[in-house]
């Protein structure tokens, strides 16, 4: 059998295995949890590339996005995490009040969590895709679920999706090491490269 390097399986193995590689990475990097922000930032920087057809090497590329985007993408996580921290904790404390009014506050309370968390998402996916100010691309990730909620929506259903199958499925839970954040960031991409072309 001769061995073909521009064959569709070399393709294939080598891509599958530069998936698994980079999902590692981005669990070891996500690890001190403050350096959760510049990791998914780099995931979503080298897959908004791979996604848009402009090759590369996602491992080397990956490590390079770190060493640029640590300082926005740390500012950005701290900032948003904490109000989504609150947020969730809110909702938890009123749904558990047993009343109409207390229930209410609680689902308007994870609304609300649900909405800084997809500007999070927004947030370190365009500090990876374009440079500007940290408060420019707040703005605009606070403004961009308002303008473009079905695919904003589409966002947050991608991860919401995954986590049900894990609950769902307990044999599901040994994907997420191998393929799972890559997944879920690479599914992403294209929703908001299609998000970003609209309003660029």
């Amino acid at each position: 059998m001769k061995f073909n390097p521009d064959g569709q399986l070399y393709k294939l193995t080598t891509v599958t295995t530069q998936f698994i590689f980079l999902n590692l990475l981005y669990i070891l990097s996500c690890l001190p949890i403050i350096t959760i922000g510049v990791a998914t930032s780099a995931l979503f920087e080298v897959l908004l590339r791979y996604a848009d057809n402009e090759r590369g090497n996602l491992i080397r590329d990956y490590f390079q996005a770190i060493k640029s985007n640590w300082k926005q993408a740390t500012a950005a996580f701290v900032v948003l995490s904490v109000p989504i921290a609150l947020l969730i904790y809110s909702s938890s404390f009123w749904v558990g009040g047993g009343t109409i009014l207390t229930s209410i506050i609680g689902v308007v309370s994870a609304i609300l969590a649900a909405y800084f968390f997809v500007v999070l998402a927004l947030s370190l996916s365009l500090i990876g895709r374009y440079k500007n100010s940290l408060k420019q691309t707040l703005k605009n990730a606070f403004l961009l679920p308002v303008a473009d909620p079905i695919r904003s929506l589409g966002v947050l259903l991608i991860p919401v999706v995954l986590f049900c199958l894990m609950v769902l499925f307990p044999g599901f839970r040994l994907f997420l090491p191998l393929f799972g954040f890559v997944l879920i960031c690479y599914c992403s991409a294209f929703l908001l490269l299609s998000i970003f072309k609209r309003w660029n």
